[in-house]
């Protein structure tokens, strides 16, 4: 369009002026034909056009001809050429925008905050479970009506949108908990995924390198310090922190080294409080181990004695929450957590001499 646009302003319009994409002249519209200070404007690859005093505008170059009662079957051929060439580079400009953006996409594991609008919907079960409207809603969880499963988004230390993992309604279903895929490879034939509708070259390879609910928290804890609460599952990460304590979830029984690294350098009070039964009780002493070497005070958790093995954090009301963590034992040691008194980055007590927990506050 900028060849047409430019011959047409020369021609027609007085006082032309030409700066990047827009020409700026004296409008043609005004009565009397004169202005001190040029308002009329031309988009040189739209065509688009239209005055800063008056009301005169248009979306074409036809319009503003036959605005101006100007009639010329070599210009109206040009434009339309004109029209023809700059529809087709648009269409090819967004082709290569869209291809530039897949693969810019592929490889990686950030999905946009926009596409959870799809799970926007409330699992009523959760709330039969004492969780509260805020904080599922605060850990924006919803329901996958397609899958029937119940989602919880999977976020990175920075916030963004890095896989959504499903858990099962259904009784007997499995697997129980399912993080989203866009492909799926099963006996060596390759499928549409749960998130392959939207986004097919999404990978879910990098979330399980992450701690779920740490981007909540560990920006402050990293700088003003404090405790945390290390838990398997999603369930009991929100119900923890229903309670009013920090607490981050793995997403399993399994500790990666990414996990490890992040945990270590927060350098805070660690509580590992897995479910009571032995693959629980097998992680809480693994975890325990691996992170008891670090500088900072790393406690054990253990239920109360009237609790059996299928006992998970959320099963306890609330006051045998703040028994469990306050009866903590620290790892590798003989020490109890409310007998053990450390001086934070503040000079502060982290304990007390009877509740070494620390509410949220």
């Amino acid at each position: 369009m900028l060849g047409v646009v430019d011959d047409i302003a020369k021609e027609y319009l007085k006082r032309v002026r030409t700066k990047d994409q827009f020409i700026s002249a004296a409008c043609p519209f005004h009565k009397g034909g004169q202005e001190r200070h040029p308002s009329f404007w031309i988009d040189r690859e739209s065509g688009a056009w239209g005055c800063f005093t008056c009301t005169a505008k248009g979306r074409s170059l036809r319009q503003l001809l036959k605005d101006l009662e100007v009639g010329n079957w070599k210009i109206e051929a040009e434009i339309a050429e004109a029209e023809k060439s700059a529809k087709k580079n648009f269409v090819l400009i967004k082709a290569k925008a869209e291809k530039k953006a897949r693969a810019d996409f592929r490889g990686t594991c950030v999905l946009p905050d926009a596409l959870l609008g799809v799970f926007d919907f409330c699992p009523v079960s959760l709330l039969e479970c004492g969780f509260t409207e805020e904080t599922l809603m605060s850990h924006e969880v919803g329901f996958d009506q397609r899958n029937n499963r119940i989602t919880f988004p999977i976020r990175d230390l920075y916030g963004g949108l890095i896989g959504i993992s499903g858990r099962s309604t259904i009784p007997g279903e499995a697997p129980k908990y399912l993080v989203y895929s866009g492909r799926r490879n099963i006996e060596g034939k390759e499928s549409m995924g749960e998130l392959g509708e939207w986004y097919p070259d999404y990978t879910n390879e990098e979330v399980r390198n992450h701690l779920w609910g740490a981007h909540t928290v560990y920006d402050r804890l990293f700088k003003e310090g404090g405790q945390l609460v290390l838990v398997e599952g999603y369930k009991a990460k929100m119900w923890v922190s229903q309670c009013g304590y920090d607490c981050v979830a793995m997403m399993g029984t399994k500790m990666t080294k990414m996990q490890e690294r992040i945990i270590r350098r927060l350098g805070v009070d660690v509580f590992v409080m897995t479910d009571n039964n032995q693959p629980g009780l097998d992680a809480a002493k693994q975890w325990c181990q691996r992170l008891a070497v670090s500088s900072f005070p790393v406690y054990r958790v253990f239920y109360p004695p009237d609790q059996d093995e299928t006992a998970q954090p959320d099963g306890l009301s609330e006051q045998e929450l703040d028994a469990a963590l306050n009866s903590s034992k620290r790892a590798g040691g003989r020490y109890n957590a409310f007998t053990k008194h450390r001086l934070d980055r503040n000079k502060e007590k982290r304990h007390t001499e009877k509740f070494p927990w620390r509410r949220r506050t």
